[in-house]
């Protein structure tokens, strides 16, 4: 008796928690995807509050200017669902034919005013970007010319808010796959916003606008069940109806009626720029069936819940008690983390004072001798002054590298780092760079030559190219001792391979592992300086080029820095992907 009362007491203890958790999963379900499409449609009006600024700032916007405005904005990625960005200019009869002609002037040749037919004014389309084929349809359609586009513009004039419009079929349709759309339209007017509805008619300039169509607007959209076991119709308007339906996820076809009868189904209203909607969220059988399972589970496993609920018991405090452990672990393993970065950091910090003292030390003191020279009254020395001046060229010089470097780990660490790929021949870029050093070589008592027998041409990036033959060579002297340095270039139809070799000091092999990464040197920065930061940027600057670079050296034998690049740019170095990095060698310092 004490059994069964105990399994009768857990079976209603566990039929109310089955209901409870599938009312809260569901709830949750409809409050995320309200959530989500409600931030949606505020992200959308941001954006095109903020295209209207760009119209505001300028009496003309060049079609090539509000083109880059819109590329910069990155549509396809930042705002799904979107269709384009668009501008459409209010016209009055009288302006109709000038204002073709000067679209014409401008490259449009067909364009025109349409549909065809005297209004009182116009509204028609200048700009639309992305101009694809699909959006280039709509060039030239006068928004005023259909009643539902026309009261959201009329709406949108009046209150100088975002306004969006009812139901429509897009222009840009074609085809079989047509969608419900709508349009959001953000008014722009001549100067500052008037205050009035009338002065705001009178100053109107034009729309910014964008338009959607609804199943790729919501396709996008993820919350809990979304489409598995969770359905939403979108209806325009303070209420669900047939007729109104923008977008449904439902399946043709009976099964949501017992979602009905269980209570699994809401309406929720939405206000979408001055425009009611209802989104009506339904439970399909499939969630029903889901939540079912542990109470059909309960029933037939009645007599050995207490077994069961013994285990799930034991089980927990296990899961707890590993758990736990996990988590010191982990914690143990952050706290030696973070130390090890703090002293990196304090040593970066020590070393890169020291660094930018001393030009500004040396700097400091050449302007002093030159300011003393200039209150002294007597006749300048002009050898001492051009040797002054001299040093602090060199000096700022100097200076400029090291902000160089801090800025070309910030730019790679950020990903901000763009490539402008040419055609270029790597024997005469290698050439020309040389040709800087001869001076610093002559100083350094170095021979420095080049072995580059037959054109390697490629496509690349000129500049981060030079970038990484100057960190290399400048290397190649500056360890060298005054032995020669010797460049090679070589190709073999797909790749191009560059070689640096000097006879210097060399590198250890148990640096071999460390010196491509950020502030690792593999001497010491006493007696060379620098912030180890020049084989890093190098790396990152030969792997954006879709090659990788590695070292051979033995200590007091010198080194050999290659850099193998593909030669129709990043991404095909080895079969249409980019070539993996082989191990990393000695770092330029």
């Amino acid at each position: 008796m004490l059994g069964l009362l105990i399994t009768a007491v857990a079976t209603l203890h566990v039929q109310r928690g089955i209901q409870e958790r599938r009312e809260r999963r569901f709830e949750e379900a409809v409050r995320d995807g309200t959530l989500g499409l409600q931030q949606r449609l505020d992200m959308y009006q941001a954006m095109l509050l903020g295209t209207r600024g760009l119209f505001s700032s300028s009496q003309k916007v060049e079609r090539d200017e509000f083109h880059a405005y819109v590329e910069s904005l990155e549509l396809r990625r930042r705002y799904p669902g979107i269709q384009g960005i668009g501008f459409a200019q209010r016209l009055t009869r009288e302006s109709l034919e000038a204002h073709e002609a000067q679209m014409r002037a401008e490259g449009l040749e067909h364009y025109r005013v349409w549909p065809e037919g005297e209004r009182a004014q116009y509204s028609s389309v200048v700009f639309l970007e992305p101009l694809d084929a699909r959006n280039r349809r709509a060039l030239g359609f006068d928004m005023f010319s259909e009643p539902t586009r026309q009261e959201a513009m009329q709406r949108a004039m009046e209150t100088g808010q975002p306004a969006a419009s009812g139901e429509v079929r897009l222009v840009q349709e074609v085809g079989s796959d047509v969608q419900s759309g709508f349009l959001l339209y953000v008014p722009v007017y001549n100067g500052l916003e008037p205050s009035t509805p009338e002065a705001r008619r009178k100053s109107l300039r034009g729309f910014v606008y964008a338009p959607f169509r609804m199943r790729d607007l919501v396709e996008g959209m993820r919350f809990p069940g979304f489409q598995g076991t969770v359905d939403l119709d979108i209806h325009d308007g303070g209420q669900a109806h047939p007729d109104t339906v923008l977008f449904s996820s439902r399946p043709p076809g009976p099964g949501w009626e017992d979602a009905v009868r269980l209570g699994l189904r809401r309406e929720v209203p939405l206000s979408v720029a001055g425009r009611s909607w209802t989104l009506v969220f339904t439970a399909r059988e499939s969630f029903i069936e889901s939540n079912s399972a542990v109470q059909r589970f309960t029933v037939v496993g009645a007599g050995l819940l207490v077994t069961l609920l013994l285990f799930l018991i034991n089980r927990a405090q296990g899961n707890a008690r590993a758990a736990a452990e996990a988590a010191s672990a982990e914690q143990q393993r952050l706290a030696s983390e973070a130390r090890a970065a703090v002293r990196v950091r304090d040593e970066f910090l020590s070393v890169a004072a020291h660094e930018l003292r001393t030009p500004l030390t040396s700097l400091k003191l050449q302007l002093q001798l030159l300011y003393r020279q200039l209150r002294q009254g007597t006749p300048l020395d002009a050898a001492r002054v051009e040797r002054g001046v001299d040093s602090c060229e060199r000096q700022t010089t100097r200076l400029s590298q090291l902000v160089d470097s801090l800025l070309d780990v910030s730019r790679l660490a950020s990903g901000r780092m763009e490539l402008q790929l040419e055609p270029l021949e790597l024997g005469e870029v290698v050439r020309e760079l040389v040709r800087r050093f001869e001076s610093d070589a002559q100083q350094a008592d170095v021979r420095l030559t080049v072995d580059a027998p037959e054109p390697v041409s490629g496509q690349w990036d000129r500049l981060r190219l030079e970038q990484v033959l100057t960190n290399l060579v400048s290397n190649a002297l500056k360890y060298g001792h005054g032995a020669p340095v010797d460049v090679r270039v070589r190709g073999d139809g797909t790749h191009a391979r560059l070689e640096v070799t000097d006879r210097g000091i060399g590198i250890a092999p148990e640096d071999l592992r460390r010196i491509f990464e950020r502030f690792e040197r593999a001497v010491s920065s006493r007696h060379y300086g620098g912030l180890g930061l020049g084989l890093f940027i190098t790396r990152e600057l030969v792997e954006a080029l879709g090659g990788h670079i590695s070292v051979e050296s033995l200590p007091g034998q010198g080194a050999t820095f290659t850099v193998r690049l593909p030669l129709r740019g990043p991404g095909t170095g080895n079969g249409g992907t980019q070539a993996p990095a082989e191990p990393p060698g000695a770092p330029l310092h």
